[in-house]
């Protein structure tokens, strides 16, 4: 391709401008909902995991098992997130050795030991919340059934309660049969319900990002039994992502629209001192690789006047949070 001063003026402008648009590879931010797991679709079963009619059950009632459910994609949650599922385990009192929730940015298909370990101890990554319903001293749990919540930031995980557990609940006589629990994180803030989705049992403050290495991790659930089995099952699950402010990409000077003006306003932004600044990094960032810069810009005048270019990222039209995990933020603009 030439850009020489021998093209003639609009090829060479529209050449230029193609030339230098590169493309775009947006991540995944975006709620689950399975009402019930007659559908699979979106997850990936690991071990002895296995679909049960509708329901995904993570062991049977056999020993020595363990058996893992990741999302496929990771999902971002460094900025936040709900979730509430239904769960059974069987029996109700007596079996072993329990179920965890998890976050984790080690693999698709990490899993560990059955048994005790519940499948993640020496789990790169991770944070879990623990539906523990044995008590394993070599693990310092505490007597009976309980709920905790284990991570260690930098270092692999551990089902130990001295090693790894930031939190432990010990107040309900079981946890196990048909239950439905509650996880959040906001503000910094993680917390656990069960049953009374409004009160939570436990809470503690963590920075995900320094667990999980990352503001993205395969999300799940893993089973294990050990020398006395009981069943696993997740019959529902709900996630929903607090994916940040939210804003309209392209609207680089905030005026709630996407024109001519705010590729002007981003060049001017970029190369001419004194000029407003953009209060939006992630409404500039057009080809949404992390960066505000000049490609940005050639990337805007692309997409308003050349026919057949690369379409614009998410969120486009309307306000909405960035689908992608970078380094920027938006700190302020018209959006809701």
């Amino acid at each position: 391709m030439s850009c020489s001063p021998d093209s003639p003026k609009r090829s060479r402008i529209l050449l230029c401008v193609l030339w230098i648009v590169g493309t775009i590879t947006p991540g995944l931010h975006a709620d689950l909902d399975y009402p019930d797991f007659l559908d699979m679709t979106g997850l990936t079963m690991v071990g002895s995991t296995t679909q049960f009619g509708d329901r995904v059950r993570l062991t049977p009632a056999s020993i020595g098992q363990v058996g893992a459910v990741y999302t496929t994609d990771q999902i971002v949650v460094g900025d936040g997130f709900d979730t509430t599922f239904i769960y059974e385990i069987n029996p109700v009192a007596g079996g072993a050795d329990g179920m965890v929730f998890i976050l984790q940015n080690e693999s698709p298909t990490s899993l560990y030991s059955n048994g005790g370990p519940l499948g993640y101890d020496g789990m790169f990554n991770c944070v879990v919340v623990e539906i523990d319903t044995y008590t394993n001293g070599n693990f310092n749990d505490p007597p009976g059934p309980h709920l905790s919540i284990h991570g260690r930031a930098g270092a692999p995980n551990s089902a130990d309660e001295l090693t790894a557990g930031l939190a432990v609940d010990s107040t309900s006589p079981n946890v196990g049969g048909l239950r439905t629990m509650r996880v959040s994180y906001a503000a910094g803030w993680l917390d656990v319900y069960l049953d009374d989705l409004t009160q939570p049992r436990m809470s503690v403050p963590i920075n995900l990002v320094d667990h999980l290495g990352s503001d993205s991790a395969w999300v799940g659930f893993i089973g294990s039994t050990g020398g006395i089995s009981e069943t696993h099952d997740v019959l529902s699950w709900i996630l929903t992502i607090d994916g940040g402010t939210q804003f309209l990409r392209g609207d680089i000077n905030d005026d709630s629209s996407v024109n001519l003006p705010d590729a002007i306003f981003a060049l001017s932004a970029l190369f001419v001192p004194g000029s407003n600044p953009a209060t939006c990094l992630d409404a500039a960032d057009m080809n949404d690789d992390g960066n505000f810069n000049l490609p940005d810009a050639v990337f805007l005048l692309s997409a308003l006047f050349v026919p057949g270019s690369t379409p614009v990222p998410d969120p486009v039209g309307s306000c909405g949070t960035d689908p992608t995990d970078d380094g920027i933020d938006c700190d302020s603009n018209n959006c809701p």
